[in-house]
C-alpha cells in the first residue's frame, strides 16, 4: 500500500507534534523540579506494563471499537490518516501512550494510581493471553494424539 503525499505530510506533522509535546513535558517537569532519572526501575516497569495494556485497549479491545471506527471514517482526509494510524497501529499507539503515561505518572496527583491500575490490568491481560496460548497448544497435542490412534484405540508408533 503506497502512502500518498498528503498522508506523508500529515505523518511529518504528527511527528513534530509529538516532539513538541515531548519538549513541553520536559520543560514542565524541569519547572516543577521533577527529574526523570529519579524514576525507579520498578516504576519504569509499571509504566511500561500500563502502556502495554493501554495500547491493547486502544488498538484491539471492544471498548474502543467506536473510537477506532470514528477515526477510520476520517481516512483519506489528511490529518485523519495520521490519527487513524495512531489509534489503529500498536507501534504508533504505544509511542503516543508512553508519552501520555509518563506525563500522567509524573504530573497528575493520582497519576500513579492510574498507572498501577493499568499495570495490574496489563499483567492480567498477559496471563489471560498466556493461558489461551497454553490451551491452544494442549488442544493441538490432543488432536495429534487422537489422529494417531488406530481403530483398536492404540497409539501408532
Amino acid at each position: 500500500m503506497e502512502i500518498s503525499k498528503t498522508e506523508r505530510i500529515w505523518n511529518i506533522v504528527s511527528m513534530f507534534v509529538f516532539v513538541l509535546l515531548l519538549i513541553a513535558l520536559g520543560i514542565l517537569l524541569r519547572d516543577r523540579g521533577t527529574v526523570v532519572k529519579d524514576v525507579s526501575i520498578f516504576e519504569l516497569l509499571l509504566i511500561s506494563i500500563a502502556t502495554y495494556r493501554m495500547t491493547r485497549l486502544m488498538v484491539y479491545d471492544r471498548i474502543f471499537k467506536l473510537v477506532r471506527d470514528i477515526f477510520r471514517s476520517f481516512e483519506g482526509t489528511g490529518p485523519g490518516d495520521s490519527l487513524k494510524a495512531i489509534i489503529t497501529c500498536p507501534w504508533c499507539a504505544g509511542v503516543w501512550l508512553s508519552l501520555f503515561n509518563v506525563a500522567i505518572f509524573l504530573l497528575v496527583p493520582f497519576g500513579k494510581l492510574f498507572i498501577y491500575v493499568m499495570a495490574i490490568a496489563g499483567v492480567g491481560t498477559f496471563f489471560q493471553l498466556l493461558v489461551n496460548m497454553l490451551g491452544l497448544v494442549a488442544e493441538e497435542k490432543q488432536i495429534d494424539v487422537t489422529e494417531k490412534r488406530d481403530k483398536t484405540g492404540f497409539t501408532k508408533p
